[in-house]
């Protein structure tokens, strides 16, 4: 009797995540359509088998790939905020290194990222694990928010991770000069939380002027 070889749990864990990243390039050239089993495995370098070997399903390599994005760019978020809190910096500091860090983001990372979440939009097994990446980066958001002073910074942090996502949309569809596009981001995070950061009374003050009548 032939017993098969059961590969190393360095080898299997490196050929897993050699197809999670496979799967997030194939997404990003090609859209969902474009992940196939066959697709992803020529991309990873290894035999067709090694999909269905590790994933059950398409879907699950999909949902695996975005988890994977997820978890790295949260952990990257998070360093690049320890770091910029350091040492007394101030807000405007803080949010100018955040800027230029979004705006250098890879092209295919932001593809992906998108693709995802149109198809969750059409595949309810993908809504779960989009809301919990989209949650994750809210999260974060809404500590780092808070560590500088905004009111209520998890309602804060749903508007920041809109701007953010609206801004790198934009970047795909129309790319602007890097440090121009750098300054818009900045100043927009900046209005943002301003708004959240000013106090009850004078926020008021400012929503009475928006419900006057134009003039005419």
């Amino acid at each position: 009797m032939v017993t098969k070889p059961v590969p190393s749990q360095a080898r299997s864990r490196s050929r897993r995540e050699a197809l999670l990243r496979a799967a997030i390039g194939v997404l990003a050239e090609g859209g969902s359509k474009a992940v196939t089993h066959r697709a992803v495995a020529a991309r990873a370098g290894v035999p067709l088998a090694s999909t269905t070997y590790y994933f059950k399903s398409i879907d699950e390599l999909t949902e695996e790939a975005l988890r994977l994005h997820v978890t790295e760019r949260v952990a990257e978020l998070e360093a690049l905020t320890a770091e910029a809190a350091e040492g007394g910096r101030t807000v405007e500091e803080i949010a100018l290194r955040f800027a230029d860090a979004l705006v250098g983001r890879s092209r295919e990372a932001m593809v992906a990222q998108f693709e995802v979440y149109l198809e969750a939009s059409r595949v309810p097994t993908l809504r779960e694990p989009v809301a919990r990446a989209l949650l994750a980066f809210e999260e974060l958001a809404a500590r780092a928010l808070a560590a500088l002073g905004a009111r209520r910074p998890e309602e804060a942090a749903l508007a920041f991770v809109a701007i953010l996502d609206g801004f790198a949309l934009h970047r795909l569809a129309r790319p602007l000069d890097p440090e121009r596009d750098a300054a818009l981001l900045f100043d927009a995070m900046a209005s943002l939380f301003v708004a959240y950061a000013m106090d009850e009374d004078e926020f008021e003050m400012w929503r009475a002027r928006f419900r006057r009548p134009l003039a005419g």
